[in-house]
């Protein structure tokens, strides 16, 4: 059985395990100072609370792995750890030593936030609106050396973008989109770095890099961007227009 799920291990993603290990390493330094600073090292208090960040870093390298998105969940919760002794040591019990370890736990938390919510790996996805009519995706054909498939265009952001189609494409495979615009054909190309399939029987997600370093690749993506988000405002304004009715 052909996996469902890979991922290409590429620059971006490098960075964000990276960041991620680093987020690791200085929570756990938090903890550790914190508790020394209160002289509860030795508290039973501290051994669970570094069982539950041991814990909490397991489950949050697996998600990172897997994209799933109880990745964003746990963010949140380290994020409102780093937030707590933050406010805490910056108001009540001033430390700078503490604050210089949230800053920097808190600056590799954001960079792997940032790196992750790319459409390579944590694709916007209008999952809650059913009624095409009113989806942000855009009807494209797929290109692939000889072949010729229908998808679906649900995500463009950060020189990336996400593809939904039914048949299999290979990862680091170069292929074609061409989206129809207001009349108009836009032709772009990128490469496959990432797959994935969410729900067996549903289509594949395919997470593309396009080269923007050529000027004309460069100029057809910033003109589909712009369009699509003019039409993706336009069926906000109408889909609230109708509800009114």
């Amino acid at each position: 059985m052909r996996k469902l799920f890979e991922i290409d291990i590429n620059e971006d993603y490098r960075r964000a395990i990276i960041s991620q290990y680093f987020l690791m390493v200085f929570t756990f330094l938090l903890s550790i100072v914190v508790r020394t600073h209160e002289r509860s090292i030795i508290d039973f208090g501290f051994i669970i609370e570094l069982s539950l960040l041991i814990l909490i870093f397991r489950f949050y390298f697996q998600a990172q792995k897997n994209r799933n998105y109880a990745y964003w969940g746990i963010s949140f919760l380290v994020a409102g750890y780093i937030f707590m002794n933050v406010l805490h040591y910056t108001f009540i019990d001033y430390n700078i030593f503490i604050l210089y370890i949230s800053f920097l736990a808190a600056i590799f938390l954001a960079i792997n936030s940032y790196v992750m919510s790319s459409p390579l790996f944590y694709p916007r996805v209008q999952w809650w609106e059913y009624d095409y009519r009113y989806r942000g995706d855009l009807k494209t054909l797929v290109t692939q050396k000889d072949e010729r498939f229908e998808g679906r265009l649900t995500d463009l952001r950060r020189g990336s973008g996400c593809v939904e189609v039914f048949n299999y494409v290979e990862l680091d495979s170069d292929i074609t989109l061409e989206v129809k615009l207001y009349e108009k054909i836009y032709i772009i190309s990128g490469t496959v770095k990432t797959t994935r399939q969410v729900t067996p029987g549903r289509p594949i997600r395919y997470g593309i890099k396009f080269d923007l370093t050529d000027e004309s690749t460069k100029k057809i993506y910033n003109e589909i961007v712009k369009i699509w988000d003019e039409i993706k405002k336009a069926k906000i304004r109408t889909k609230f227009s109708e509800i009114k009715k």
